[in-house]
């Protein structure tokens, strides 16, 4: 997702995009509590995902800082972007919510009240190697504040930090992702 892309998402406030438009690559982890890391927590995350040093000097081919409004990452050739928002997901809604299929995860989603929303914004990689590096990133910042991760893309949430575990994992272990 470019800037202007980034800015567009904004401004529609978490609404869907137009339908000309397919969802961002994106893993979002949604939060019981309002609690976001900040730019120190995100480059320390990023450092063990990767093994590799970060720095917050947006000139720096592994690195995280804040750009204007936008906190984003450099993982080498790759871009990834967060979104830190204190309503639930689907506040305007409800019935996404509500219609997923398991008991495990209605009760899930009905529990958080805000997200963060981890996105591949730059690079040139195919999907399943995008899920792979933001799956390795979101391993790192998965604890016990989240009770899910939804994919948008997919139209799929994962409820529960075991099964979360496991999807990461296997995304993770689907693909070697170069960031030099």
């Amino acid at each position: 997702m470019g800037l202007k892309a980034a800015l567009e998402s904004i401004l529609r406030l978490g609404n869907a995009a137009p339908a000309t438009h397919a969802p961002p690559v994106s893993m979002v982890l949604l939060l019981r509590a309002e609690r976001f890391p900040n730019l120190e927590q995100l480059r320390d995350a990023a450092e063990k995902a990767y093994g590799r040093k970060f720095s917050g000097d947006k000139s720096s081919a592994h690195c995280v800082y804040q750009q204007i409004l936008f906190t984003l990452a450099r993982v080498g050739p790759h871009t990834l972007s967060f979104m830190f928002y204190t309503k639930p997901y689907d506040e305007e809604y409800r019935a996404l919510g509500n219609s997923w299929a398991l008991p495990n995860q209605r009760t899930a989603w009905a529990e958080h009240t805000a997200w963060i929303a981890v996105d591949y914004a730059k690079g040139e990689l195919d999907l399943e190697a995008r899920y792979a590096l933001l799956a390795r990133f979101c391993a790192e910042l998965y604890d016990d504040n989240c009770v899910g991760v939804y994919l948008p893309r997919e139209g799929a949430f994962i409820p529960g930090a075991s099964s979360v575990r496991n999807m990461l994992s296997r995304a993770i272990a689907s693909r070697n992702v170069d960031i030099e």
